[in-house]
């Protein structure tokens, strides 16, 4: 491909990347507030005034405005930029990575959703169904596809079962294992069904050796990062303020009401084999059980989401995230170091 179309065509993908990031702005505050994606149109969330074409344009309108509402001068969140921004750099790199073809489309729109789960995650603490459940169909839909056109890397396992769906169940399993240990040794929930169901949707997307190392390299900058953040937190404190926080901890633990074993084993089972998956298709078709069993799980979720969470609690969604940034970019130089350094290579 010619130098000038490949720089047509990098920046295309860096503008529609900041396009997708200004919607995916409105998803990160929307969704998880049960609003509509598509109306009303984009406003201040503050007076309410109705933006502009000129006050909605990608990355430009956020530096023009100084990061202020044009009517009631409220400051506009970094985040809007931040979003748009990483979005536009990313919709780039997977131009640069895998080149111009439906890899790099199926990749920006699975990442789309990622990138709105972090931002959700780290906010609430929750990750919607509707975006693993969007992550998980594109990754099936690129598997499928390459599939049926006989790419490497994705020929049936057994003849029968897509790579996709096997790597989910064996990541999904893997998961919901976390959580029965941490159910056990720790008397408390360790990780989140939107946690295990991202896993589900990554395990899906990636080969499983790319990820394995995503999910180790979200352990290792979890454990850094979030250490680091939880450890800073402490000792910005003063010793008064660490008592109340030490002391409100198990109460906030207590009202959580954590899992049994029985439940986790059902639920994991259930996420292992698409049933949740397959529950969500019928509401959508609109038959009458499936929408009622639906609608039971939301209301229980909305009562969930009242957790406040405690200064030692850490979102592990965007972490999860992060390593499969990473993994895409550099997972196979880190497993041939590894392969190297272990001798395996």
């Amino acid at each position: 491909m010619p130098v000038n179309t490949v720089a047509y065509w990098a920046v295309i993908a860096f503008i529609f990347g900041a396009i997708i990031g200004s919607f995916l702005n409105v998803v990160v505050w929307r969704l998880p507030r049960g609003e509509s994606l598509a109306y009303p149109g984009s406003h201040c969330p503050y007076c309410g005034h109705s933006l502009s074409a000129l006050e909605n344009i990608p990355l430009i309108s956020f530096l023009l405005l100084g990061a202020k509402c044009k009517k009631c001068r409220h400051a506009i969140s970094r985040r809007y930029f931040l979003v748009e921004l990483f979005t536009a750099v990313l919709f780039l790199l997977f131009f640069i990575h895998f080149g111009p073809n439906v890899q790099t489309i199926a990749y920006c729109l699975f990442s789309s959703a990622l990138i709105a789960a972090f931002f959700i995650d780290w906010e609430l603490f929750i990750i919607p169904d509707e975006l693993n459940f969007f992550a998980l169909f594109v990754a099936i839909a690129l598997d499928v596809w390459f599939a049926m056109h006989g790419e490497a890397g994705h020929s049936l396992l057994w003849g029968w079962l897509p790579r996709s769906i096997g790597g989910a169940m064996v990541f999904t399993t893997f998961f919901i294992l976390i959580q029965l240990l941490g159910r056990m040794l720790f008397g408390r929930d360790s990780m989140g069904d939107g946690d295990v169901k991202l896993a589900r949707a990554i395990g899906a997307m990636l080969p499983i050796g790319l990820a394995a190392a995503s999910f180790f390299l979200a352990i290792a900058s979890g454990a850094l990062i979030g250490g680091g953040m939880v450890l800073y937190e402490r000792l910005r404190s003063s010793k008064s303020a660490m008592n109340e926080d030490m002391t409100c901890a198990p109460q906030q633990d207590a009202d959580e009401e954590p899992s049994t074993l029985t439940q986790i084993l059902l639920y994991g089972l259930a996420y292992v084999f698409f049933i949740d998956v397959i529950i969500q298709i019928a509401a959508w078709l609109r038959i009458p059980a499936a929408r009622r069993f639906v609608e039971v799980q939301s209301t229980n979720a909305e009562e969930e989401n009242e957790f406040i969470p405690g200064p030692t609690h850490i979102p592990f969604g965007p972490y999860m995230v992060t390593g499969f940034f990473l993994a895409v970019f550099f997972g196979d130089k880190l497993i041939n170091i590894y392969l190297r350094m272990s001798g395996l290579g």
